[in-house]
């Protein structure tokens, strides 16, 4: 059988290509592409900035319904509503075998080492597909694997009950984490976001609201702190400047989350006596360790749905790309079967 597929072939290139569906392995689970959503991590890929093993089908961001099952995979059967966790570890290096298999030596994902969504069909094993709750749509599904990675992060930034949570970037993710950190118990959240449309959801949501490109963020901050900077802040955008400003904004014992992906090589000054004095805590966050299934139970009560603003066929992948580099809205979903 022969399905339609966005191929990256390197050099910043997506081709549209037909591929045979191999034979299903005993434990594998062919699922037919209902929404894949574009994640930063794929412009990145496309950049040339993360690793990948061209040529592959990107998009690890992906739901679908189950189409056929291996002899082997019997937790599904065909018309189920899935999202997979696009992750395989290998079980045997150090960080596997520590309870961090997020970190794996020698994991592979779906949509950078290996063919993911952006296809009409893609070719899961059976550990990685989760089954989706009735009242949940395909679109919302496919957000499983971003909702994770924020969860991971929250947890991570240990937000207690009456901090003063500051979210650098107020896109998609930014827009999940300060709601995560509202019902981690933040008694204030503040978003920084440039874009007019991205800031005024994340005002009608019930976030305090900062424009930098019209407000100093410093004097902002302090005046919501009554004259302290932010308890924990959490980069979301991705970018040196506010990487930068991160450390600016925190107060004495903040801490400090690194969750968007600046670009790799890309540098920045660090004052080593702010951190000594201020006793900052900086972490990072990365992928989403143990944390698909709680996301899903997540799913329903984050109003995610118009945080998907645009929609594309899979004939009109490069101009989802463009859209959702331009940060029109917020995520940009392709339907390969639409």
């Amino acid at each position: 059988m022969k399905y339609r597929a966005c191929h990256y072939v390197g050099n910043h290139q997506l081709v549209m290509v037909e591929k045979e569906l191999p034979a299903l392995k005993v434990d594998e689970v062919l699922i037919r592409i209902e929404a894949a959503t574009i994640c930063g991590t794929d412009f990145h890929i496309l950049e040339g900035n993360y690793e990948s093993v061209p040529p592959l089908v990107l998009g690890h961001e992906f739901s679908g319904y189950v189409a056929g099952l291996g002899a082997g995979a019997r937790s599904f059967k065909e018309g189920d509503l899935v999202t997979v966790e696009p992750h395989i570890y290998c079980g045997l290096c150090k960080y596997c075998r520590v309870g961090r298999e997020h970190m794996c030596t020698d994991r592979i994902a779906f949509g950078v080492h290996a063919d993911g969504g952006f296809a009409e069909y893609c070719i899961v094993p059976e550990r990685t597909v989760y089954h989706v709750p009735e009242g949940i749509s395909p679109t919302v599904a496919a957000l499983t694997e971003n909702i994770g990675c924020c969860l991971h992060g929250i947890e991570r930034a240990n937000v207690k009950h009456g901090d003063h949570v500051v979210v650098l970037g107020g896109g998609f993710v930014g827009i999940v984490m300060a709601e995560f950190a509202r019902s981690s118990g933040a008694g204030k959240v503040t978003v920084v976001e440039p874009n007019e449309y991205r800031r005024s959801v994340a005002k009608r949501r019930g976030f305090l609201t900062i424009d930098p490109l019209r407000e100093d963020v410093k004097e902002k901050v302090l005046e919501t702190g009554h004259g302290l900077g932010a308890d924990v802040v959490i980069e979301s955008a991705g970018r040196l400047e506010t990487a930068a400003m991160a450390i600016e904004l925190a107060d004495r014992c903040a801490t400090i989350l690194y969750f968007g992906v600046v670009p790799p090589g890309l540098m920045m000054q660090v004052e080593p006596n702010e951190i000594y004095r201020k006793e900052l805590t900086i972490l990072g966050s990365v992928r989403n360790p143990y944390s698909h299934y709680r996301s899903i139970e997540r799913l329903q009560s984050l109003q995610l749905e118009e945080l998907v603003t645009h929609h594309f066929t899979l004939a009109e992948v490069e101009e989802a790309f463009r859209i959702a580099r331009q940060g029109e809205g917020f995520k940009a979903a392709i339907h390969p079967n639409a």
